[in-house]
């Protein structure tokens, strides 16, 4: 998907409103600030955020208790998974005073171009996939070129599998091996009659994970089998924040019966890779590396340039076509 064009009344508008929600935010932070002096007990504490809606943010302090809180304006972006310092003004709320240093973050770009963060400190990703919309290997290809530049462990997840006939079944998994033989692993699960789930209870023990993938594709019916009790948790947190019912247009972390976290994303139409150079997307391939720095010429892109050893090694069937054309529609897009 390429970026939207604004016209110059659009971009007017949407810049209006971007300072207005600036102005907004800035003046509860001030507030919340405010109060935060007048309270001469307040003691800095450690927590984490599980949830975000706009200013407001949705934390676990290290007694395990839900506090909303403003951050301080000089923060930056704050994001689900962050480790956070805070300071409260009441029995409820407080601000959040510092942000601990990430050791990961995953992002993507808005419609604007600016960076979006979606989450932080996650160890491994779950890229949630389903015959029904239809399989998207470019969208899968996405996701694995932004997970393997950041450095976290991606695993390929196919749900909703008992809508295949037998025969279906195993031409998907046929035309997904691939990516096993590149080091992925795969997973094919049912998350009604939770066939396959035992396989991700086990991955997901001692980590901190987050599911990622198409709208449709039934990542929250995953959370939802995952945790029978969440219409519970969902309803206690909105009972102590008053932000309303979660839904998945905002990132949630949930802590897992057994140890470990597990963070639900908001679905997507596509996912863009418009804030990474073009020249690194190659790398996001995995098994474009032992190629790489071996064509003809020192910038080749790999898409119609001769003597290229990609396009000689998809011509030998070393790289499928399939993986070698989703190369080509990601570089392309950014170089438009």
């Amino acid at each position: 998907m390429t970026k939207r064009k604004l016209s110059k009344k659009q971009a007017w508008r949407v810049e209006k409103i971007q300072q207005e929600r600036i102005k907004r935010a800035q003046k509860k932070s001030s507030a919340a600030e405010d109060s935060l002096t007048t309270n001469e007990d307040s003691k800095e504490r450690n927590g984490r955020v599980i949830a975000c809606f706009g200013v407001n943010h949705l934390i676990e302090s290290d007694d395990g208790k839900h506090i909303q809180c403003i951050a301080r304006q000089n923060l930056g972006g704050i994001v689900v998974g962050d480790n956070i310092v805070w300071q409260a003004i009441d029995e409820n709320n407080g601000v959040i005073t510092a942000v601990l240093p990430r050791s990961t973050v995953l992002e993507r770009p808005n419609f604007h171009g600016n960076t979006k963060l979606v989450a932080a400190n996650i160890s491994q990703i779950f890229i949630v996939n389903s015959p029904v919309p239809a399989l998207q290997t470019p969208l899968i290809d996405r996701y694995l070129v932004a997970v393997e530049l950041t450095g976290i462990t991606a695993t390929i997840v196919i749900n909703k599998i008992d809508l295949l006939s037998p025969n279906e079944f195993e031409k998907l998994q046929s035309k997904l091996e691939y990516y096993k033989t590149i080091g992925y692993e795969l997973m094919f699960i049912t998350s009604t009659s939770r066939k396959g789930m035992k396989v991700l209870e086990d991955r997901l023990l001692n980590n901190i994970s987050i599911l990622v993938g198409q709208s449709g594709v039934g990542k929250s019916s995953v959370i939802k089998a995952l945790l029978p009790d969440i219409e519970i948790q969902i309803g206690e947190i909105s009972e102590i924040s008053k932000l309303g019912k979660h839904t998945t247009s905002a990132s949630r972390l949930y802590h897992l019966p057994y140890e470990g976290s597990i963070i639900d994303s908001p679905g997507v139409r596509d996912f863009g890779l418009w804030h990474i150079p073009k020249e690194k997307i190659a790398w996001g391939f995995k098994e474009f590396r032992p190629f790489l720095g071996t064509c003809k010429f020192s910038n080749c892109s790999h898409i119609n340039e001769p003597s290229c050893a990609i396009i000689e090694a998809k011509n030998k069937k070393e790289i499928p076509e399939e993986r070698w054309c989703n190369y080509c529609s990601i570089y392309q897009t950014l170089s438009n």
